[in-house]
């Protein structure tokens, strides 16, 4: 009996969940502001454990997503990879997403291409009775001959390549009145995208890019105090060229967004701290908080807060020579959400 509730109730999500992606299909021109959506799922443990507050902290293999400059910090051929089960069991989840990715050095930049997939299997499939076409007695004497039972299932199925270029550059800021000169980082990254769409039989396509870039300083030297350790002002600018969406049924588009972050980093001998936040203006101004802690750099705990969902977010992770693995959740009205994920130095 267990098994039938939990049965019926994925059944009921899947239902709920396919047809919110059917509204997206079928109404291009008012869908525009949920178009792309699967983008804004995030990748990486790391970032979701910490709220989804990146911009200013990203550093790793995971930077293409979250701030395309902080590929420029990383100094060594990265492999990456990740798997998500998303609103359900963990041995039958609604949603599944995926990403693989390879970062390398080159020259004075890095390069970097990243594939990401979401999906959406078994959507059931039921008749559509229109009101204008039946009246509410036939649609009811039509419903029961069919026992209630779909007629099939469908899909979704989402998916992105990411083409990132990232370069650090390194400046030293002279602030004469105050006689003294502050050293600074300051990353820039840009990516170039392909994005894909199949959903019950309807394709779209499109591209688009987005850019960003990072400030990092040390407010020791900035204040002159020691112990106050590092801090990085950031800035994210997603689909600026206005990525287009190409459906069969019609066009849409990827609304521009802009996120800007701050992050504060400070290491106590072997405890590391991070703290974040993200100010992310794409359907309302939602502030994002992010938190890690590590030990000796080797193992980390994570939490932060998802904004206007209002829902904490948590995730652990460890690194093994060249090995880092991550997992991070939350609580979602439709379901749990787990995402493992991995980065390997070559």
């Amino acid at each position: 009996m267990h098994q039938a509730r939990l049965s019926s109730r994925s059944s009921c999500h899947r239902i709920l969940l396919g047809g919110l992606l059917l509204c997206a299909t079928a109404f291009p021109a008012r869908a525009g502001k949920y178009a792309g959506e699967f983008l804004e799922l995030g990748v990486g443990a790391r970032g979701l454990g910490m709220g989804q507050a990146m911009t200013a902290v990203t550093d790793d293999a995971y930077s293409f997503y979250w701030n395309p400059a902080g590929l420029a910090l990383v100094n060594r051929r990265s492999v990456s990879g990740m798997a998500a089960s998303s609103f359900g069991e963990l041995s039958d989840p609604l949603a599944s997403t995926m990403q693989v990715g390879f970062t390398m050095p080159v020259g004075l930049a890095n390069l970097a291409l990243n594939y990401l997939r979401f999906s959406v299997t078994d959507i059931p499939r039921y008749p559509s009775y229109p009101d204008a076409a039946y009246s509410f007695a036939e649609r009811r004497r039509l419903i029961e001959e069919n026992g209630g039972e779909p007629l099939g299932s469908f899909e979704d199925v989402e998916q992105a390549l990411f083409f990132s270029f990232a370069k650090l550059n390194e400046l030293t800021l002279n602030f004469g009145w105050l006689y003294r000169e502050i050293p600074m980082r300051i990353p820039v990254g840009a990516n170039f995208k392909v994005i894909q769409n199949e959903l019950d039989g309807h394709k779209a396509q499109g591209i688009g890019a987005d850019a960003g870039i990072q400030v990092q300083f040390s407010l020791d030297d900035l204040i002159t105090l020691s112990g106050l350790g590092d801090l990085c002002l950031a800035a994210r600018f997603e689909n600026f060229t206005n990525t287009g969406l190409e459906w069969d049924v019609g066009e849409d588009a990827i609304n521009y967004n802009h996120v800007y972050g701050f992050a504060w980093k400070r290491r106590f001998e072997n405890l590391g701290v991070v703290l974040s936040q993200d100010i992310d203006h794409r359907y309302e101004t939602v502030h994002r908080t992010g938190l890690e802690l590590d030990w000796k750099s080797r193992v980390r705990v994570r939490t932060g807060t998802l904004g206007r969902q209002d829902r904490w977010t948590y995730g652990a992770g460890f690194m093994f020579r060249d090995l880092s693995v991550d997992y991070a959740g939350f609580d979602h009205d439709l379901g749990r959400v787990h995402r493992l994920s991995l980065v390997y130095h070559l």
